[in-house]
């Protein structure tokens, strides 16, 4: 007799089956074709899907000194409300995570605040003493400086020394010194220069939010095994016309014109990752020029939406949202298969629904897609083993824990 037992289509190795899951103490215990006895039974409507839950892998939760911004607890309800189950932390916080100290601090935050399940990381610039000291499940180096200010000036030392897997905000420091805009050179020098390090050390990395055409074309002529990368919902949707129609959406790197946009989309099945690059910041804090963009409740609504409009399958999303982050970083416990977390996330593809921000949970109240009308909706959030969100409303408690990740593989 299993503690749950789902019931309806799943996606499983990219092929929608009618089958049931069978849930014993927050594991997948069974995967069957047939029915199963369990002592709670959720049937899922015959119009959604069952998918294994989806990680985001670059999100900031900020806290700390800026709670006004977001919370642990606030940037996760939103991600058990976007459909995400695991949020991977980003540690330029303020103060930032520099230190042992502060690694200790962060990871004591999250216990018995987090709603979503979560991944830990450190900041290094020229701290590799701390670095080695602290057991984070995945480490950022800034190459230029983003929200925090702080970036590495000596990136190849400091990710030489690092003994996890690296997260880079790819952007030269040098040229946004001379232009302050960002242009395309600025990430395309930075991931050559990433590139060059990864080939020399072998070490695994990932390149957040790729943004033009020769920052992509770089990383796949590199074709680094151990070298993976990430590209964000606004970079795929959006474009600079976007953000000379609204200021608000500026955002580091900032959106690209058409032309990298549409290259982003041609490469789209070498994608590994999407993910948010969810970064709140108060109205007064956007108003006066802060960058970033709240993605959190947004980005599996958006590509479900694009799967509407012909220009992905629901594959794709379980490929760059859960089967390659779990491969990626090396999470042990998480997967769709028997002995991993049952965690889930449940779609309506044909639900159609209005983007509404003052009814989201993240402490930003706007979006990009404010009143867009959007073709596909999460509908169910399950956190191993229980429903923790369901038709908007978060129903779970704060029991997210820290996910059980080696030192990963790209």
């Amino acid at each position: 007799m299993y503690d749950l037992v789902l019931k309806g289509k799943l996606l499983k190795d990219g092929k929608v089956i009618e089958g049931s899951v069978g849930i014993l103490g927050g594991k997948i215990s069974r995967i069957s074709l047939g029915e199963l006895e369990g002592e709670e039974r959720i049937k899922i409507g015959r119009g959604n899907l069952i998918l294994p839950g989806l990680i985001d892998v670059h999100v900031h939760l900020r806290d700390f000194d800026q709670r006004k911004k977001e919370t642990v607890e606030t940037g996760t309800m939103a991600a058990l409300h976007g459909g995400i189950t695991t949020v991977f932390d980003m540690p330029n916080t303020q103060p930032p995570i520099l230190n042992v100290e502060m690694f200790e601090r962060r990871k004591a935050l999250f216990e018995g605040r987090a709603y979503a399940d979560y991944a830990l990381s450190f900041l290094v610039r020229d701290n590799c003493t701390e670095a080695e000291r602290v057991n984070a499940d995945f480490y950022k180096i800034f190459m230029g400086a983003s929200t925090g200010g702080l970036f590495s000036e000596h990136f190849e030392s400091d990710y030489r020394c690092i003994p996890g897997i690296v997260s880079v905000h790819a952007e030269d420091a040098g040229i946004i010194r001379k232009k302050p805009e960002r242009p395309p050179e600025a990430e395309i020098t930075a991931i050559k220069l990433a590139l060059k390090a990864a080939e020399k050390f072998r070490k695994p990395l990932n390149i957040c939010h790729v943004s033009t055409a020769g920052g992509i074309d770089a990383v796949l002529t590199a074709n680094l095994p151990w070298v993976s990368f990430e590209v964000t919902p606004h970079h795929l949707f959006l474009t600079k016309k976007d953000y000379e129609r609204n200021p608000l959406l500026k955002v580091y790197p900032p959106l690209r014109d058409e032309e990298d946009q549409r290259t982003l989309w041609r490469n789209f099945s070498r994608i590994p990752i999407i993910a948010s690059d969810h970064a709140p910041h108060t109205p007064e804090d956007k108003e006066s020029g802060a960058a970033g963009i709240p993605g959190l409740e947004t980005e599996v609504a958006l590509l479900l939406d694009a799967i509407n409009r012909g220009m992905l399958e629901l594959s794709d999303i379980v490929e760059k949202m859960h089967t390659n982050p779990v491969k990626i970083f090396g999470i042990t416990n998480k997967g769709f298969e028997v002995g991993k977390d049952a965690d889930f996330t449940v779609v309506d593809l044909k639900r159609e629904w209005t983007v509404k921000p003052e009814e989201f949970y993240t402490k930003a109240k706007w979006s990009p897609w404010n009143g867009r009308r959007l073709k596909g909706k999460v509908v169910m959030t399950i956190l191993r083993g229980k429903v923790v969100m369901e038709e908007d409303e978060i129903v779970g408690k704060p029991e997210g824990v820290r996910i059980n990740a080696g030192n990963g593989s790209a």
